[in-house]
């Protein structure tokens, strides 16, 4: 009885440290070789904006978007805003289509939840020909153009 299971645990450990250890290590190096997914990378037509909260809570935020003229998107008041289309490392994102917003592509907008409105509760706007994708911290009224400022001014401000 003891020499079965001596045998066992020779068995096991030789198993162990070919198979399982191997294994961990190399899911752990595919894992880290992968590059960390911080943009939403919008479809052709589409335009993305990125929020980061440092809470990392997004339950009920949203988005409330409007052509010029104040004319809500399709789907889009004030008390139902667009809900995010999904979340990367940096937090959620939206994507919708850039020709919704018309010829000129303005995209007008204001994150919320509620009433707690996002970039100091100002109606937010930029040139969605010209950037395709922004990203936006929260407690930070600036839009930036890349994930790279958006980083930056994170870092200049970090989360409390």
């Amino acid at each position: 009885m003891k020499l079965t299971r001596r045998l066992t645990r020779r068995l096991t450990r030789r198993l162990t440290h070919r198979i399982v250890r191997p294994t961990a290590a190399c899911a752990l190096a595919l894992v880290s070789a992968l590059p960390a997914l911080a943009t939403s990378n919008p479809p052709a037509g589409m335009i993305a904006i990125n929020y980061n909260r440092c809470d990392s809570e997004y339950t009920d935020w949203g988005t409330h978007l409007w052509k010029d003229g104040g004319i809500p998107l399709p789907g889009v008041t004030w008390q139902s805003p667009m809900k995010p289309s999904g979340k990367t490392d940096f937090g959620v994102y939206w994507h919708v289509k850039a020709d919704e917003f018309g010829p000129k592509t303005n995209v007008n907008y204001i994150i919320h939840k509620g009433d707690t409105k996002e970039q100091g509760g100002k109606d937010m706007a930029f040139d969605g020909a010209a950037s395709k994708e922004v990203w936006v911290n929260s407690g930070d009224r600036k839009i930036h153009t890349s994930l790279a400022d958006a980083k930056a001014a994170r870092a200049a401000a970090p989360c409390k």
